[in-house]
């Protein structure tokens, strides 16, 4: 290999500050909701919340935006913050403009807000002023200002909901086609939990949601609960079933998702989430320290980055500087986002394989990139098609890129479970140095390799590629922390310095009590990983073989947590396949075509339950195919 690293950062990144370390409060939690948090964990609290957020805190926050002036409707989403908030409803403004680059008309009071100067820059937005016009997609307002007639009006509530004594009805006049965004940092107990919110009208709700989970899938659990604590929200009031949306290219997943929520006895087998809770250990020592309150580093917490990087040379071998070449992000999702907003450029191409994860897609889209698909599968083994990803394929894909940029390379696969075996990953890098281009190794599900064969082949481990290489790992699969929304890159320093300052432009720090408890996972090494590899084998093998019975091919599984099945002898679409499975044998499974157009024979299961639960939905799937 050259050694050639590449320019390390998009122009965008450039126009961009470091972040900023937010103060301590210096107010901690007080005894009784720290003991009600605490409850609420140990109960299972420890997984992803609902993907707009906590429906009762979604009321309280409804009620209090009401109770301000705000007009009644719209729906409450819970975001890491306000500068979360902000990000994703630019994002939504730029969307409903057509993703073009464009300008964001800004009140005088924001005018100089950096957090909105550096969402703008981020999403290649230009602040104009009030003077932008007709030109305008998205207008930023203060309550008192929100009169402009723009696509899309952003008014910014600030902390202003809290405390309970805060101003009365200062959202007076504002229109009911308006998106509010604000934080709970009113309440300086809750500023190390950040935060946010934003409410969105009908009409923008879908694309809205979508990039909140887009860019962090949901708000961290411990944070939103803590929040309903100390705002007094009691269960949510019951709300009629919503009327299901018809589902677009890559919803399909949460529509049959919502669906699955209004059928009783539903077996799932579609989330990523494990069953399993969080350790208790961990929990109970990031609540032992929640009397505690500290500066937030844009970084993450000094004394998390360094147990990543003792995780990280423990499983790799290879030693990164917890400094410069370390970043905690709002979980693996938010640190594909931050990859490719720091590292692609307009119109430059992202390789990825296909099938893919979807939010791969959406991540790209914000940064204005164009994905280039490698086609997978196609080569049958032992174990069944291999859905691994090849280094030929590339290749060739190679040959017709104009500007490629970034190989993603996601080990084990999502959706397939397939490795991507040790001499692919040589080769891989290989082209990945001779094309110069950048690596971003996924290696969220590397914990859970299940197949026999040993840990994968990490790309940053071989010759010359640490200084091209970005890796991503996170706690939420190994640990069965989902809900805690930790995740973090290693990679070199140019690299991290760039996605370091485009996550103080999407989201600022994370929250405090959470990286407590990844330092806690993190601490306490292999051990829980592997009790958890003990409890998905046999899930796996069980799936294999049900499905072997059933005359259902599966592909070769290496690890993570999920089976691809080619479901194509029951004659049906997979979306209506797994829609008819659903309502007519209460099994959630997700169709092939969730995960790019072309995989409508196949459908993705998960093993995240029981061994019980497993064989009942087996036994119902023989019972549907008659």
């Amino acid at each position: 290999m050259n050694h050639f690293c590449p320019i390390p950062v998009s122009d965008r990144s450039h126009a961009l500050g470091p972040g900023r370390t937010l103060p301590d409060p210096g107010v901690a939690l007080a005894p009784e909701p720290a003991a009600a948090l605490r409850s609420a964990l140990l109960g299972g609290e420890t997984h992803y919340t609902p993907r707009p957020g906590l429906p009762e805190l979604q009321e309280a926050i409804g009620q209090r935006l009401e109770a301000a002036g705000a007009p009644p409707g719209g729906t409450a989403i819970i975001t890491g913050g306000r500068q979360e908030a902000l990000f994703v409803a630019l994002a939504g403004a730029r969307a409903e403009a057509g993703n073009a680059p464009g300008s964001v008309a800004l009140s005088p009071a924001v005018e100089g807000d950096p957090g909105v100067l550096a969402a703008c820059a981020l999403l290649d937005l230009f602040p104009v002023g009030e003077a932008a016009g007709s030109g305008a997609i998205a207008r930023i307002a203060t309550p008192e200002e929100a009169g402009g007639a723009t696509p899309v009006e952003i008014v910014d509530c600030g902390d202003r909901l809290l405390p309970d004594e805060a101003p009365g009805a200062f959202l007076d006049g504002v229109g009911e086609e308006a998106v509010l965004v604000g934080s709970l940092d009113g309440l300086p107990e809750l500023a190390p939990f950040r935060v946010g919110f934003f409410r969105v009208p009908p009409r923008l709700l879908g694309r809205l949601r979508s990039l909140k989970q887009a860019v962090s899938v949901c708000t961290a659990a411990p944070s939103q609960r803590t929040a309903a604590l100390l705002l007094g929200a009691g269960p949510a009031r019951p709300t009629p079933r919503p009327t299901l949306a018809k589902p677009g290219k890559d919803d399909s997943r949460y529509s049959l998702m919502e669906l699955a929520a209004h059928l009783d006895g539903v077996v799932s087998l579609g989330r990523g989430d494990p069953d399993a809770d969080a350790p208790e250990a961990v929990l109970e020592a990031a609540c032992a320290q929640i009397g505690e309150t500290e500066p937030l580093d844009p970084l993450g917490q000094r004394w998390l980055r360094e147990r990543i990087v003792e995780r990280e040379e423990a499983r790799t071998g290879v030693r990164w500087d917890p400094d410069t070449e370390t970043l905690v992000t709002g979980g693996a999702q938010e640190g594909i986002a931050l990859a490719m907003l720091a590292l692609v450029g307009e119109r430059e191409e992202v390789l990825l394989a296909d099938p893919r994860y979807t939010s791969y897609v959406q991540a790209i889209a914000l940064a204005r990139g164009r994905m280039t698909p490698v086609p997978c599968g196609g080569v049958e083994g032992e174990d069944g098609e291999d859905f691994g990803m090849r280094a030929a394929a590339t290749a060739a894909v190679l040959g017709g890129c104009e500007r490629p940029r970034l190989l993603s390379i996601v080990n084990f696969s999502n959706p397939t479970g397939a490795r991507t075996r040790a001499e692919e990953v040589e080769e891989l890098c290989r082209l990945a140095d001779r094309h110069h281009l950048w690596v971003l190794s996924d290696e969220v599900y590397a914990d859970m390799a299940l197949d026999g064969e040993g840990p994968i082949l990490s790309p940053s481990t071989l010759p010359g590629m640490r200084n091209r290489t970005l890796t991503m790992g996170s706690v939420s699969k190994s640990y069965a922390m989902t809900g805690f929304r930790v995740g973090y890159l290693t990679g070199p320093a140019d690299a991290i310095a760039a996605c370091a300052r485009a996550k103080a432009a999407l989201s600022g720090p994370g929250p405090l009590f959470s990286q407590r408890a990844a330092a806690a996972a993190l601490a306490g090494g292999e051990a829980f990983p592997a009790r958890l590899r003990e409890i998905y084998r046999p899930r796996r093998q069980l799936l294999l073989d049900g499905f072997a019975r059933l005359g259902i091919p599966t592909a070769a599984q290496g690890g993570g947590f999920f089976v691809w099945a080619d479901i194509s002898r029951f004659g049906l679409s997979a979306e209506a396949f797994c829609r008819r499975l659903l309502t007519e044998a209460r099994v959630l499974i997700f169709p092939g075509t969730a995960f790019g157009e072309r995989w409508d024979r196949y459908a993705r299961v998960s093993m995240l339950q029981s061994e019980e639960l497993i064989t009942e939905a087996l036994n119902r799937m023989e019972a549907f195919a008659g």
